[in-house]
């Protein structure tokens, strides 16, 4: 199987020796990446890869450079052009869906889903859709699986995806909307966010996540794209196989029904830190800069356990608050602050961890390749030994 490799930056034995041995669980299916960089100007602090680029005996291995399939952390960049046009007047976050573009989106979805009209769409707002508070169903939370598991050579649109959930029964009742108490994780918001962003621009999703997003962030053409969408670029770098368990889910048609603006996205780990980078600092906003970026940080409870939180396509989990997923094997008994970004389906997941106590913020991308694997132990361990090299600001 693939061997290991360890970049340029800090010297942590331990991390490096974490991220072997998680590309060495489930199986060895999937290799495994792992970089930390700082959020002030992007100098590489830690990187490592292990494993193979896919679950075959003698495969080639993974390679710090190459591409993996983000799933949810599409999301990011969906919610950054959404919070981008809302601050070029275009958009409103208490605007409904029945004024958007003056009618014609839910025009469009009337002409092609008019069932889903039936769960009150036309009152839904750009808000509740940002931060998963609709009520509108979840269509892989119903009949849709078995449609979706038995054929892999299906390629969904997303208007069938509607039509799911359209046949599903609100996941809230209407008087709570907007509430968090109606938080509910749904792909559903983020394909009709998507379809707000083509019909107010008049422009297809690649499109737009490339001038308003990728270009700006600095992201390589060659290495973030849009899977199922358009074609993979004729230089894209080597894309790495993920995995659910043994069971092998990249490239299959059937995983369209993930993509478009809900988790489309195949990207490196160096540009999901450009990303991010760009995101922290309120780059991606050209009029309202770091003000926006704080109001997508509009956080209310995600219902995972303590410590986890939701804003508007952006995930927040404090690190001490947690038991599991984040436990601290080691403790120093010293804060370690929380992170904030998302992460997707397989493993993938990019944070901008703020330490507090005067120590500067660190992105840290990558993915497990396996959603059977916790990338949580990963961030534990780097947290845990990063934290006493950071200078203070």
């Amino acid at each position: 199987m693939g061997t290991d490799s360890v970049a340029s930056g800090l010297s942590l034995p331990r991390v490096a020796k974490a991220v072997s041995h998680a590309s060495r669980s489930v199986g060895r299916y999937g290799g495994v990446v792992l970089q930390a960089a700082a959020a002030w100007n992007q100098s590489l602090l830690f990187a490592a890869a292990a494993g193979a680029l896919d679950g075959a005996r003698n495969s080639t291995s993974i390679s710090l450079g190459d591409s993996f399939e983000v799933a949810s952390v599409t999301k990011v960049v969906t919610a950054t052009a959404i919070m981008q046009l809302v601050d070029e007047g275009l958009l409103r976050l208490d605007q409904s869906l029945e004024e958007v573009a003056e009618g014609r989106l839910i025009t469009l979805v009337q002409q092609k889903v008019p069932k889903l009209l039936m769960h009150s769409l036309a009152n839904v707002t750009i808000a509740q859709l940002l931060q998963h508070t609709s009520g509108l169903p979840n269509y892989w939370a119903g009949p849709f699986v078995k449609s979706f598991e038995a054929d892999a050579n299906k390629r969904w649109s997303i208007w069938e995806l509607l039509s799911y959930a359209a046949d599903m029964k609100d996941s809230c009742a209407l008087t709570d909307r907007g509430s968090a108490r109606a938080f509910a994780y749904a792909d559903t918001n983020y394909l009709l966010l998507g379809l707000v962003l083509e019909t107010v621009t008049q422009s297809h999703l690649p499109a737009i996540f490339r001038s308003r997003v990728f270009d700006p962030a600095g992201m390589s053409t060659e290495g973030t794209y849009c899977n199922y969408l358009e074609t993979r670029p004729k230089d894209a770098p080597p894309l790495a196989k993920r995995y659910f368990g043994s069971i092998e889910i990249t490239g299959k048609e059937q995983h369209s029904a993930d993509s478009f603006a809900a988790g489309g996205i195949v990207s490196t780990a160096t540009d999901l830190q450009k990303l991010m980078a760009a995101l922290a600092k309120g780059e991606l906003f050209p009029i309202g800069g770091r003000s926006t970026l704080e109001k997508m940080m509009t956080w209310i409870p995600a219902k995972r356990g303590p410590g986890f939180w939701y804003g508007y396509g952006l995930m927040r989990i404090d690190l001490d608050e947690q038991q599991g997923f984040f436990k601290r094997f080691f403790s120093r008994s010293k804060p370690r602050g929380f992170v904030w970004g998302h992460e997707g389906f397989g493993g993938a997941f990019v944070w901008c961890w703020a330490p507090g106590e005067n120590k500067p913020e660190v992105i840290i991308t990558g993915t497990t390749n396996n959603e059977n694997r916790s990338y949580g132990l990963l961030i534990n361990q780097l947290v845990e030994d990063l934290e006493p090299e950071l200078p203070r600001t």
